[in-house]
């Protein structure tokens, strides 16, 4: 019988001048054995509840999504989950972003991955430097 674990999402993007963060985000999963797949899945349905929540657009999910995320995110309170969810799994495959579990990349959405109570998940967006 497996158990379900509570573990907080945090999302960052570096080359904006300054390290900018989002609050994290807890995400709820059935079973400690899962894949990046479903990390993903899990935290924008998170980030889109948050976002409905408090009527405000997500951050985190602009800051993944966005062509360019220095551009304002939009608000958006009625927002596609499915869409969402499969923007941001090709995001990951076209490495618009990095998801970062227990301090390794991810690069296989579907690779079989292992969590503990301890495990740190975090969404990385790197940009240019400006100027070069």
């Amino acid at each position: 019988m497996s158990e379900t674990i509570t573990l907080p999402v945090t999302t960052y993007v570096y080359g904006m001048g300054t390290e900018r963060g989002v609050p994290p985000a807890y995400i709820v999963l059935r079973e400690h054995a899962t894949s990046a797949r479903t990390l993903i899945a899990e935290h924008v349905r998170a980030e889109i509840q948050r976002a409905q929540k408090g009527r405000l657009a997500s951050l985190a999910l602009h800051y993944i999504l966005a062509d360019d995320p220095r551009s304002t995110p939009l608000d958006s309170p009625t927002l596609d989950i499915d869409g969402e969810i499969d923007r941001a799994c090709a995001g990951l495959a076209t490495r618009r972003y990095l998801l970062v579990v227990d301090g390794v990349a991810m690069h296989d959405l579907d690779a079989p991955l292992c969590l503990t109570e301890r495990s740190q998940i975090q969404f990385v967006r790197l940009l240019p430097l400006i100027g070069g």
